[in-house]
Formats: structure tokens, C-alpha cells, sequence
């Protein structure tokens, strides 16, 4: 890939980890990096790790967010690794004949022995890495046990005129899987996961001001083609050719009941505290915008049962993928990506607390569509 890169540019990628909406973040905050630091960003595409299935295959991030409409807002140009490198086929997306060494930066903090391990990701794109840890003084305040590190130090340290050290000054912190020792690249930076990056205060994509939000992220609608999905699978759930106004809600429950530290599931908010947040924003839309809005779309990764009667019960409507079939007919991805378009339609919009998917989904409403939105706290209950 290093001959299809400009001698005279330079540029910036990172890996992803986690679930659709966490990679999203991700690379949200690596485009944030790139405006800062001068560079080029080349973005990753969404591959599986633990938080699905290997089989998903890899979905390209421009094929589900217009990366042309981020280009024009933000005015500098924009890579996909498959611009840069040939990725595999899509039978065998994690086998990539041409395997080539690159060292990275990894932004553990000083707790942490490995860097954060991307497999498929770097099979997919047939790179053997190597990693050193950032400095110390990327911390707040030189605090080495915080996870988050600061932008404008990250800027400083890949800046292409007098970056801020030099990275052989820095021991290795970790070998590649073929062993190569490389320090990190200058004409490409890159580095392991930029989920927990800040301007100063950790997981600041919960508040208004948050720049990686505000300059990229709410510039980067999804492309036209998962819209017309989305807007299929809202006429399927509620019956109809012309798509009402409606309130998203998303009730996180999976592994957030292990907050309970007595019984599990006990701190869990019921479905009556979404429903009574559901009733203010109904109010509003009514007082401010003259909206009657009585359709109610429900996701959540609940699987008991009882939860999905009560849904039904207060009249809210769902999109079963299971009988839909989304997944086998799209990919794992996609139930995923078509609960995050069909959300980001919604007038108004009930979260919980804590969870990222939920607070994108909340973001695009407010910046979006100038929804009203309210949020469910986990452990008041």
C-alpha cells in the first residue's frame, strides 16, 4: 500500500474494536485526529472482534455513512483503506495474500502489558503490526492510569513539521505476530484504538460541546442506500406507505445488568420509566411543535419475553429481525445499522444511560431533526 500513498501528504488510520456503534466512534474521533494533525485519515471498515460474529464478514464504513457529504463540510479529503489496498475477496475477507509491517502507536495506558489486538481487522487488510505505547504526558494531567488520552497531545506527537518526540526515543511495547520491531510509521500514522480519546474531559460525546461530535460526527449522514432501507423496514413495522412521525425508544438491558451489585437485573429500569419519559416528550412535541406523535418504536437486546408482551401492550411497535430475517438476508451487521437509521428518523427519542448506542442515536436526533430527547438512568430503580 505504501506505493499508493502520496510522498508529499501525509496520514493518519486506526483500528476499530467493539461493536457497530463503538468502531463508529472510533473512527469518528481518528477523522477528528486527522483535521488536527494535517494528515490524510484513511478509514477502516467495520469488521467483527467479540462483539459479533466472525462470520459477519466486513462491511465498508462508506458504505453505510456519506463520507462524500463529511468531505465538502469539512473540506479535506477523506481515504477508505480499500482506496489505499486491495482488500481480499468477500468469501475470505481475512486472509490477505500480501501481509506488510508497519508500526503503530498504541494508546494503553501504562496498566495495560498488550495493545489492543484488532485480529480480523489486520488479517483483513494484510498488515503485520508492531506498537508503541503513546507518552505519558498524552494523559490528563500526566495521569498514567487514565484510559483517555488528549487529542491536541496526540496531534502534537504525529504533527508532520516537529511532532513533539521522537518515536525511537520510545521502547517497543509490543511485537507484531511475525515478530518485526518497527517504531511508528511517520508517513502513515497509525494507531491501535481512538474510542477513549478526549479535549479534556473523558466520554465527552455525552455533552453538547464534544468537537469530534460536532465537527465530524454530525457531519456524517448515513449514504442513501441504508436510508431507503431504513425507511423500508419503518413502513413494514407500522403498516404504512407514508412514515408518521414517531418517538425511538432503545432500552439497553445484555451485560448492563451487572451493574446490579445485588441482584442482577435488579437496578434496571422497567419499561414504565421509558414509557413515563415517552409521555413528556409527547407533551412537548405537542406544546411547542403542535404534534400529536402517537407511534413509539422500541429496539433493545432484551430476550425475555414478558419485556416484548409489555412493549406490545402500551402499543409500541418493534423491529423483530428475527422474523424479518435481517441478518440472514444482510449480514450480522445490519440489524444493528437498520435500528440506528430507523432511530435517527424519530422526532424524539428515550436512551438509557451509559450506553454509547444509545447516545449516538440521541446526538443524530437532536442534531438532526431537532428532536426532543430524554434519558433513562440505570441503578435509580
Amino acid at each position: 500500500f505504501v506505493d499508493n500513498l502520496l510522498p508529499d501528504k501525509y496520514y493518519v488510520t486506526s483500528w476499530a474494536v467493539g461493536g457497530f456503534t463503538n468502531e463508529f466512534i472510533s473512527v469518528v474521533n481518528m477523522i477528528y485526529l486527522s483535521t488536527l494533525s494535517g494528515r490524510v485519515p484513511i478509514v477502516p471498515p467495520f469488521t467483527p472482534n467479540h462483539h459479533i460474529d466472525k462470520s459477519s464478514g466486513v462491511v465498508h464504513f462508506g458504505d453505510i455513512f456519506n463520507l462524500t457529504h463529511l468531505q465538502s463540510a469539512i473540506q479535506m479529503p477523506i481515504l477508505e483503506w480499500r482506496q489505499v489496498k486491495e482488500p481480499p475477496p468477500s468469501e475470505d475477507p481475512y486472509s490477505s495474500p500480501n501481509k506488510e509491517q508497519l508500526g503503530c502507536w498504541s494508546t494503553r495506558n501504562i496498566d495495560e502489558t498488550e495493545p489492543f489486538i484488532a485480529e480480523n481487522m489486520l488479517n483483513h487488510l494484510g498488515l503485520d503490526v508492531s506498537y508503541t505505547r503513546v507518552p505519558d504526558k498524552v494523559r490528563p494531567k500526566d495521569n498514567l492510569k487514565e484510559v483517555h488520552a488528549i487529542f491536541s497531545e496526540l496531534a502534537a506527537l504525529i504533527y508532520p513539521e516537529r511532532p513533539s518526540l521522537n518515536p525511537l526515543s520510545l521502547p517497543l511495547m509490543y511485537p507484531s505476530p511475525m515478530d518485526s520491531k518497527l517504531s511508528p510509521n511517520q508517513h502513515l500514522a497509525c494507531f491501535d484504538f481512538l474510542y477513549y480519546v478526549t479535549s479534556g474531559r473523558s466520554l465527552e460525546w455525552e455533552y453538547p460541546w464534544s468537537p469530534a461530535w460536532n465537527i465530524i460526527g454530525k457531519n456524517l449522514p448515513f449514504t442513501e442506500k441504508v436510508v431507503t432501507m431504513g425507511k423500508n423496514y419503518l413502513r413494514m413495522v407500522f403498516e404504512v406507505d407514508s412514515i408518521p412521525p414517531f418517538i425511538a425508544v432503545h432500552v439497553r438491558r445484555g451485560d448492563f445488568s451487572t451493574q446490579c451489585f445485588d441482584t442482577a437485573g435488579e437496578c434496571l429500569p422497567p419499561l414504565s420509566a421509558y414509557s413515563e419519559e415517552v409521555q413528556v416528550i409527547q407533551e412537548q412535541l405537542r406544546e411547542k411543535e403542535g404534534l400529536d406523535v402517537h407511534e413509539v418504536l422500541i429496539t433493545s437486546d432484551e430476550n425475555d419475553p414478558d419485556f416484548w408482551v409489555q412493549a406490545r401492550g402500551l402499543g409500541w411497535k418493534q423491529i423483530d429481525h428475527d422474523v424479518l430475517q435481517t441478518e440472514s438476508k444482510l449480514g450480522g451487521w445490519y440489524p444493528s445499522i437498520i435500528d440506528a437509521v430507523a432511530q435517527s428518523m424519530a422526532v424524539g427519542f428515550v436512551g438509557t444511560k451509559k450506553s454509547t448506542f444509545s447516545m449516538v442515536s440521541r446526538r443524530r436526533v437532536e442534531s438532526w431533526n431537532h428532536g426532543i430527547v430524554r434519558t433513562v438512568r440505570i441503578g435509580m430503580w
